[in-house]
């Protein structure tokens, strides 16, 4: 009795960086897209990170000590670059994705599927030395501008907004009115330090004014 909405896909690295092959590997994801199309799933949501810089997750203990994941950009931003990864400024991730997109955006349209890049988590500059170019709402804007299509959206997360120190039911309606949001990720943060230090929270105990923004995504 499930309806499945959304499947996440991955495995495209050499499109993530820019590297031969990467056309073989759009070829995988337009066919997965069909697919998706013909078994009437409506999004297909994906990551384009040059690298996430999970390693300053840790575990804070709240509310009748459940774990919390929390974050402190302290803890990891003197990493240096993974040897498979390399560093890659944010023009050049620009590049790559815009190469992506222009791919594969009309094929998941004439599918009748809706692309949903989720926005980096945590939201930091740098992430081993690599740009990226979903850590802000400004990023988020462009990218649904590269191609301008229903099928070329994001996954709207009220959290990651409020980790950037955004509005959450301002960036809501922004990206709402343009029919830009294929998903969503309906959670909870308190943050020390905007796109640097936050902890995950129960959505009732945050700083998100979590009935608004659904009023916002009702509306």
């Amino acid at each position: 009795g499930l309806t499945v909405a959304n499947l996440m896909i991955g495995g495209f690295p050499n499109t993530l960086y820019g590297r031969p092959g990467r056309d073989g590997e759009i070829d995988k994801v337009n066919a997965s897209l069909r697919a998706a199309g013909r078994a009437g799933v409506p999004v297909v949501e994906y990551n384009f990170y040059s690298h996430r810089l999970t390693e300053g997750y840790y575990e804070e203990l709240g509310r009748a000590g459940a774990g919390m994941t929390a974050y402190d950009y302290d803890r990891s931003k003197d990493l240096p670059p993974l040897p498979e990864v390399g560093v890659h400024t944010l023009d050049e991730m620009w590049t790559n994705v815009t190469y992506f997109l222009k791919a594969v955006v009309p094929v998941a349209e004439a599918s009748g599927v809706r692309l949903a890049l989720h926005p980096s988590d945590p939201p930091v500059p740098l992430s081993r030395g690599s740009g990226q170019i979903m850590a802000t709402v400004e990023g988020w804007k462009r990218l649904v501008g590269i191609v301008d299509s229903p099928s070329n959206g994001i996954t709207y997360d009220c959290g990651v907004t409020r980790e950037m120190g955004e509005d959450p039911v301002e960036v809501c309606r922004w990206f709402g009115e343009r029919d830009r949001i294929n998903h969503v990720h309906y959670r909870n943060v308190r943050v020390r330090r905007p796109s640097l230090a936050y902890t995950e929270v129960f959505p009732d105990e945050g700083q998100v004014d979590m009935f608004a923004v659904m009023k916002e995504l009702v509306r």
